[in-house]
């Protein structure tokens, strides 16, 4: 698969994201009042990303450029923290909507809002819930969770313009197609952004797969992906999927949270009619099927297409659902290489590790890599560090169990590696766990056990991510290199610390 070269974090910041002309007047409306309450300030920054960020970059600002001792918990509490008159002028720092962006871009950031704040409210209403001591905290992280899309429409509407077109008309997968348009991932880009605005510390986890497992982040992941599933509709096996992980994270049945999830996308809708695009709860009264319907408004047929058909003959759709396999970068995996062996005894554990898995996802081409962590008591591996699964909050839980005998119990016992393959399946694959086949849904992948000491730690695991991507030898010895070079980096830093 051939790739755009990565935009760069300087272009996507380029321009600020733009304030709606709603925000600006409501607050005008609030100084008019003088005695407004500042929780009335912090309702109206939670509905609006630009004005959000202009907030906590004005906190950063006050407190004189340092990290903050402590996550703001409420855009109440960043309000007050700031005082009135800084509070007051924050619209006024910001670019507004309709100066900023024009046509495309300003319908794409239009809908990447509405999107972002339906997820921040699913999650909101969840954490509720769950009586969590900070929901906003979560409202927040969820709000801006799609930094890097919001910002690409600003910077580079062509980019992500692109992007939509092959996951929603050309039907790539999401991570692939990341990479034939941006040259890299959203969440590559949206945790850059995080460090570079100082997002607060929810946001850098819930854009980390290793944190998926925790409930507070488990929340705004699955409210992500819910937002962007029913973009199109709520009647997908997708969405489904999603409402029965939703379920088990409520602890509540699945038709009690369906109908919760509705009320709230509606109640979602009324909060923030302004945003001016079309609203997730529009779609509830959908039939399945019709999404293809609106999203051949968003692309109508190419130039192309029409003159075939007045040539004669029919206009012939884009290909869809084409396989799209990642093309090893040699020099990029060289590099990586170089930067594990110069590491040795210096890198953490933890930075050598996520060296390894990002040689093996952008270097070697393998779409999804992973480490997973040999739990304590010896019973489970779990997923610690992941690349390349960013769009899948259930492959995100990886977790192996170690009860009964099978491959991986095998892998476990001493330090060696394994490639499923055309070649081998037919004497390997039955010992490989059904619920590992269910949660990796390929039949070819690589694993190696990592041994530090002569006591088991963990394991690697990588795959091609489909069946029509070949996992050949030349990949699975990178695969081995830089699996191996992690172990001696690991032991080195082990050798130190004892």
């Amino acid at each position: 698969m051939s790739s755009s070269a990565p935009i760069t974090i300087d272009e996507i910041t380029a321009r600020p994201l733009p304030v709606f002309a709603h925000s600006v007047r409501a607050f005008q409306r609030l100084r008019a009042e003088k005695t407004a309450p500042w929780e009335k300030y912090g309702d109206i920054i939670l509905k609006d990303p630009g004005l959000a960020l202009q907030t906590l970059k004005q906190l950063q600002l006050a407190s004189g450029g340092k990290p903050r001792e402590q996550e703001i918990a409420s855009m109440e509490q960043a309000a007050m923290l700031l005082g009135m008159e800084r509070v007051q002028r924050l619209p006024t720092a910001c670019t507004p909507l309709d100066e900023a962006l024009r046509g495309r871009a300003r319908e794409g950031y239009q809908r990447a809002v509405t999107r972002a704040f339906h997820a921040a409210y699913q999650a909101w209403d969840w954490a509720h819930i769950q009586r969590d001591h900070a929901p906003d905290e979560i409202l927040l992280s969820a709000l801006m969770h799609d930094s890097a899309e919001l910002a690409l429409w600003v910077n580079a509407p062509e980019r992500i313009h692109q992007l939509r077109r092959l996951t929603l008309r050309d039907k790539l997968p999401a991570a692939e197609a990341q990479y034939i348009a941006l040259g890299d991932s959203l969440e590559h880009f949206g945790r850059r952004l995080a460090e570079k605005w100082n997002l607060p510390q929810l946001v850098h986890e819930a854009l980390r797969p290793e944190y998926s497992n925790e409930p507070r982040v488990r929340g705004v992941v699955l409210a992500v992906q819910l937002a962007r599933q029913v973009e199109w509709g709520w009647y997908s096996p997708q969405v489904e999927e999603t409402l029965s992980m939703i379920a088990e994270h409520l602890d509540a049945g699945l038709e009690e949270t369906t109908v919760h999830v509705h009320r709230a996308a509606v109640r979602a809708a009324r909060e923030a009619a302004f945003h001016g695009a079309r609203v997730p709860a529009s779609m509830l009264p959908l039939l399945p099927g019709d999404e293809q319907l609106l999203i051949d408004e968003e692309f109508p047929p190419e130039p192309d297409d029409l003159r075939k058909g007045r040539q004669g003959g029919e206009a012939q759709p884009p290909e869809t659902g084409a396989t799209v396999c990642l093309l090893p970068q040699p020099a990029v995996f060289d590099a990586i290489r170089q930067e594990m062996e110069a590491g040795i005894g210096s890198l953490e554990i933890n930075d050598m590790l996520r060296k390894a898995i990002h040689g093996m996802h952008d270097g070697a081409g393998l779409n999804r890599a992973l480490f997973a962590m040999l739990s304590s008591d010896r019973r489970y591996l779990q997923a610690r560090f992941l690349i390349g699964t960013d769009s899948d909050p259930h492959f995100n839980r990886f977790r192996i169990r170690l009860d009964q005998p099978h491959l991986f119990t095998r892998l476990m016992e001493k330090p060696q590696s394994i490639r499923i393959h055309d070649g081998n399946r037919e004497r390997f694959w039955n010992l490989v766990p059904t619920d590992v086949k269910t949660l990796i849904k390929t039949n070819s992948f690589c694993a190696q056990s990592v041994h530090i000491n002569g006591k088991p730690v963990g394991l690697f695991y990588a795959d091609r991510h489909s069946h029509d991507c070949d996992l050949d030898e030349t990949t699975y010895q990178r695969f081995r290199q830089l699996c191996q070079l992690a172990v001696k980096g690991m032991a080195a830093k082990a050798r130190k610390h004892a």
